[in-house]
């Protein structure tokens, strides 16, 4: 291969001048009203919009669209992601950790009128409550790239200015790259891929079509969008989107890209294809058997709301995507977890559960990724963390809202990098296990709230389950009761009023209170489930003295004090009949009975 001619470097200064001068570096600014507070001369020269004819307007949009909507900015402005993603496509827009920020491409209207590619990053205001956009010419950048006299001075500014991966190689060999795009292939330095052919970055297949591109590749397809299956430093598969586009360097054919990873985007759409084929076989299976539509693994329930949850097993089941149950307290989460694990392809690895609310911060590390001898006091022989522990199989984080937000970090980065390094380690260790998460928290709201990490919201929260509580599934109570007690060897069934008062109970404390109730059945042969709660006891009413009538029998004045004590029992509830009954340990027909039979009624 050639030589490169020689590096002459000029002024750093000089660079970032021509950079921010010739390179047209668009940047427009919108204050929390979306009224345009700065454009600046480089969004002039690019839109050829006057900053006279802007400033003090919300004409912002006529930079990008022929007609009026919203922009970037407008739904930076908004805290509208979701909106953003719908406009631009998932695979074109990132939020960037950890500023915030966010990073799409899309086009520009150029002072001709025509689309332009347009690289734009947008941000908070560090100096007021608005917005800033700034706007990064690809063509223009190619082509000063091209004119540039230095090429390593002038990746250094693409590196510091541009927000996307950045490569430029001759004859097919990478001889620059800027940092973004070196970490996204997992690589800390331009030197791990100096002199490597780009075609050592994609998978076998694709670097037959990856030649055929380059020789085609003219100034008519330049800058157009092409998606790639690759691999990292370690082997594993990553994609992304290339712009490409043919320069001349030293009087020889090169190319410079723009590289944007759609690695989530393609694993999401992966997933969805795989849940198609694999689970079509699984669900027939399903609905052909009759015991497993009352059943699933070891969890119980006919209801259309628990064949929901089966559906969702199995869709979790036939996937290595992170998973989190959600249920209130005894709902059964982690038999669901277990179930999943179960039916995976993993069933016969171990299922390691982890109760993160008892682990202390201070131990977090020591507990999951384990230590070595002598790494702290105490630490007299080398420990297996629990990641050790799942390996192969499955690590289920029982109510994970309850990790803190530093413990957070660190799982982030041991499920990010799939390396972790154990406390007194030097080299880190692969990691090799899937999550299965449950809380009875509403994650989402967690991550509004700043109570919870959206990097790790979005890593474990792919394919959500949702458990529904007791009371709201109360045809499946019997076949519960059938399983419970036929686990508990009872002698006696349930008579059809000790059922009765099982369906009328509303179980704040959902299957795990039912266990506990049967578990009582068959010790003492009757039923006092309402007498396991003492929170209800204690929400009863004081039971006053009241004064007799000076006359009538005794009939009379016993109802008498009945009725006083169901009338205070229900203002002191706000006449909820359901509350007042726990409340007076007494069935809800029973109490509509006495009320019917008393004159009760609310005026």
């Amino acid at each position: 291969m050639t030589a490169l001619p020689p590096v002459i470097r000029p002024k750093p200064e000089r660079i970032m001048e021509t950079f921010l001068g010739d390179m047209s570096l668009g940047q427009i600014a919108l204050d929390k009203a979306h009224v345009i507070v700065r454009w600046n001369a480089g969004a002039e020269r690019m839109t050829g919009l006057a900053a006279a004819d802007m400033l003090g307007t919300r004409k912002h949009w006529r930079a990008f669209l022929p007609k009026q909507q919203p922009v970037l900015a407008d739904w930076f402005l908004s805290g509208d992601f979701d909106a953003a993603v719908a406009y631009h496509g998932s695979a074109n827009l990132r939020r960037m950790e950890p500023g915030g920020e966010w990073v799409a491409v899309c086009n520009y209207l150029d002072t001709s009128g025509e689309l332009r590619p347009l690289l734009t990053r947008v941000a908070a205001d560090p100096h007021g409550d608005g917005v800033i956009q700034d706007l990064y010419d690809l063509e223009r950048i190619a082509n000063w790239m091209q004119a540039s006299t230095s090429i390593l001075d002038g990746m250094s500014v693409l590196a510091e200015h541009v927000p996307a991966g950045v490569c430029l190689f001759v004859d097919s060999i990478i001889v620059m790259a800027n940092k973004t795009f070196c970490n996204m292939f997992g690589y800390e330095s331009l030197g791990e891929l100096l002199n490597n052919p780009a075609s050592s970055l994609l998978v076998e297949q694709e670097r037959e079509r990856h030649a055929a591109l380059l020789k085609s590749l003219n100034k008519q397809n330049a800058g157009a969008r092409y998606q790639w299956t690759g691999l990292d430093k370690n082997g594993r598969k990553v994609w992304f989107e290339g712009r490409p586009t043919p320069i001349e360097l030293g009087g020889r054919p090169a190319v410079l890209s723009f590289v944007m990873d759609v690695t989530e985007y393609k694993l999401r759409e992966e997933l969805m294809e795989r849940e198609s084929r694999e689970l079509r076989v699984e669900r027939d299976r399903l609905k052909a058997s009759v015991d497993c539509r009352m059943r699933l693994s070891n969890i119980i329930g006919r209801s259309q709301k628990m064949q929901d949850v089966y559906e969702s097993i199995l869709r979790a089941a036939a996937s290595d995507s992170g998973t989190v149950v959600y249920g209130e307290t005894g709902t059964g989460k982690e038999l669901v977890a277990r179930a999943v694990h179960g039916l995976s392809a993993q069933s016969t690895k171990p299922f390691v559960p982890v109760s993160c609310g008892a682990i202390p911060e201070e131990l977090f590390e020591s507990e999951f990724f384990g230590h070595r001898k002598g790494s702290f006091t105490g630490a007299y022989a080398d420990k297996p963390g629990l990641l050790d522990k799942a390996k192969g199989g499955t690590l289920f984080l029982d109510e994970l809202g309850e990790i803190g937000l530093g413990c957070q970090a660190k799982l982030l980065r041991a499920l990010g990098s799939r390396e972790y390094t154990p406390v007194g380690g030097v080299s880190p260790v692969r990691a090799d296990f899937r999550i299965i998460a449950a809380t009875n928290r509403n994650l989402r709201e967690m991550v509004q709230k700043g109570q919870f990490r959206e990097d790790l919201f979005y890593r474990v929260h792919i394919i959500p389950i949702y458990l529904p509580p007791l009371r709201d599934r109360k045809e499946d109570i019997p076949y519960l009761v059938e399983h419970i007690l036929g686990k508990l060897g009872a002698s006696r069934r349930l008579m059809s009023k000790e059922m009765a008062l099982l369906l009328e109970y509303d179980w704040p404390g959902n299957v795990r209170e039912l266990h506990n109730v049967l578990e009582r059945f068959v010790a003492f042969g009757h039923l006092d489930f309402l007498k396991v709660h003492e929170r209800d006891r204690r929400a009863m009413p004081e039971i006053k003295v009241y004064d007799l009538p000076a006359e009538g029998t005794l009939r009379e004045g016993l109802a008498h004090y009945e009725r006083k004590i169901i009338s205070d029992a229900l203002e002191k509830y706000g006449w909820n009949r359901s509350q007042v009954a726990a409340a007076l340990g007494l069935p809800r027909k029973t109490l509509f009975r006495k009320m019917k039979k008393l004159e009760i009624s609310e005026s």
